[in-house]
C-alpha cells in the first residue's frame, strides 16, 4: 500500500489531486458560515502555523487588502525561538479577498484537538492515508514551493523559519512528473509562482 508523501518528521504532504479531493470532504453546511473549508484552504495557501491561523481569525486587520498581504506581528506566533520582528505573507491569489471574507464569516478554527479530529475524519472519508494533520497545510505549501524552485530564502521569510533547520524535512520528497505539473499549475493560479 502506498503511504503517500511524508516529510522527515512524519507529516503528510498532499499532492494537488489529494488536496482537491480532501476539501470536497470538508462538509459544506447549508449556511456557509458553518464550514471550515475556507480555514483549510487559507491555511494551505498561506502556510500559517495553526495557532497563527486562529489568531488571524481574531485579528483580521493583519490582512491588508489593498496590498493583498498578511503582515503578522511578533505576537502572532508567540514562539520562544521566534526571531523575526514581523512576517509578511504575500504572493496571494487575486481571489484571496473573497476567501478571506469567507474565512472570517465561518467559525473560528477550533482548538487543536478538535481540528485534529476533524482532519482525521475528513481524511478517512476522502481515503487519504496517512491522514492529514494540523501541520499538513504548512508542510504541503512549503514542499510545493521548494520543489518548484522558489528560492529557499523566500520560503524562510514567508514561513518564518530558521534557515538552518527549516527545509531539511523536504529533501526526501519525490513528486512524479504529473504531480509536479499540477503543483506548478496550482502555484501559478495562486500567484505564488511567477511565469
Amino acid at each position: 500500500m502506498d503511504n503517500g508523501l511524508v516529510t522527515g518528521d512524519g507529516t503528510k504532504v498532499l499532492t494537488v489531486q489529494e488536496y482537491d479531493k480532501f476539501i470536497q470532504f470538508i462538509p459544506e453546511k447549508k449556511q456557509p458560515q458553518k464550514t471550515y473549508r475556507p480555514a483549510f484552504e487559507l491555511n494551505v495557501i498561506t502556510g500559517l502555523r495553526y495557532i497563527e491561523l486562529q489568531r488571524l481569525h481574531d485579528n483580521p486587520g493583519w490582512y491588508h487588502k489593498e496590498r493583498n498581504q498578511i503582515i503578522l506581528p511578533p505576537d502572532a506566533q508567540k514562539k520562544v525561538k521566534q526571531k523575526l520582528v514581523k512576517r509578511t505573507i504575500d504572493k496571494l491569489p487575486s481571489t484571496f479577498p473573497y476567501l478571506f471574507k469567507a474565512f472570517l464569516e465561518a467559525p473560528r478554527p477550533p482548538d487543536r484537538s478538535s481540528w485534529n479530529r476533524n482532519l482525521s475524519r475528513w481524511s478517512a472519508k476522502a481515503g487519504i492515508e496517512p491522514k492529514v494533520g494540523p501541520k499538513t497545510p504548512r508542510k504541503t505549501i512549503e514542499s510545493w514551493m521548494l520543489k518548484c524552485g522558489i528560492p529557499e530564502i523566500e520560503i524562510y521569510g514567508r514561513a518564518g523559519h530558521d534557515p538552518v533547520t527549516s527545509l531539511k524535512h523536504y529533501q526526501s520528497l519525490s513528486f512524479t512528473d504529473y504531480e509536479m505539473r499540477d503543483i506548478r499549475k496550482r502555484l501559478l493560479e495562486w500567484g505564488i509562482l511567477r511565469k
